[in-house]
């Protein structure tokens, strides 16, 4: 036996089978960690690094030095310290929204694939309607409308998000409320209800872990792409979008670092969080592992 079949072997042997395939996934794998730096970088960071993150006695826009390895700003913050708090609100707007989004799109799912009629008619008709507009224009034009601030961005992209959640639980629902076991249920009198809860909701975990993921990664670069335009989170808040926005007409005079940092921090989590999206949709995939 060569030696990558003896540990294969021994990784069938030692391993559950979906741990096995778990790492043969290698993009998530190196998404989880990725994403496992960032996070604990956002956590740790501020403990390391006692700068403020609004204190304006750094000196203004210094370069990258070992007191301040990001830098400063234009009023003379440590930039370090804006990325490692900004880190973290990005990460609760996305967490937020991700929720937002899978909740509502699951149960609406559930509800117009399983009635079915008219009533899942209308339902998808309105979600055509909503998806043939970008998500990013129609939460734009819901934050502006609604108002400009942190909580109308939050809820106008949670809302632009739900069609793409309701069409992937109702493709789901279709496929499975035909089958023998439904039918069974229904023959015996178990209520709607209870069928929705034990027998279809279980079946869309997969999709809706999936999916939720993907949100995650659209979430921060609209977040970012919103604050930047100033419709959404707005300075001194630390944000990684509103850094970017301030440090944007800095970058032609040379202080670059204001706003490559934030950009370079919004690349990693959206890299990531699209590598671990894609690779729990082949894990979690039936006729991906055969």
């Amino acid at each position: 036996m060569s030696i990558a079949a003896e540990i294969q072997f021994r990784r069938r042997i030692l391993l559950p089978s979906w741990v096995s395939g778990l790492f043969g996934e290698h993009g998530l794998v190196a998404g989880l960690i990725v994403l496992a730096v960032l996070v604990l970088t956002a956590i740790l960071g501020p403990k390391i690094d006692q700068s403020s993150a609004t204190s304006t006695a750094f000196g203004i826009l210094s370069a990258p030095s070992g007191a301040h390895p990001f830098g400063t700003d234009e009023v003379g913050r440590d930039v370090l310290a804006r990325v490692f708090e900004a880190i973290q609100l990005d990460l609760l707007l996305a967490l937020v929204i991700c929720a937002l989004a899978t909740c509502a799109g699951a149960i609406i799912g559930l509800f117009s694939g399983f009635v079915g009629g008219i009533v899942d008619l209308a339902v998808m008709r309105l979600v055509d309607v909503m998806m043939s507009i970008p998500a990013f224009i129609l939460a734009l034009i819901i934050a502006v409308v609604l108002g400009n601030t942190g909580q109308t961005m939050v809820l106008a992209l949670a809302f632009a998000y739900t069609p793409v959640a309701v069409r992937i639980v109702r493709s789901q629902v279709l496929s499975l409320r035909e089958l023998p076991m439904i039918e069974t249920s229904r023959a015996i009198g178990t209520p709607g209800w209870q069928i929705v809860l034990w027998h279809l909701l279980p079946n869309t975990y997969s999709v809706l872990t999936a999916q939720s993921t993907l949100f995650l990664a659209w979430a921060i670069l609209d977040t970012a792409a919103m604050s930047f335009i100033g419709v959404g989170v707005h300075p001194p808040t630390p944000e990684l979008g509103a850094m970017i926005s301030e440090g944007s007409q800095d970058i032609v005079s040379g202080q670059w670092w204001v706003s490559i940092f934030p950009g370079l921090f919004i690349a990693s989590l959206v890299i990531s969080f699209n590598l671990v999206g894609d690779g729990l949709r082949d894990f979690l995939d039936p006729r991906s592992r055969g």
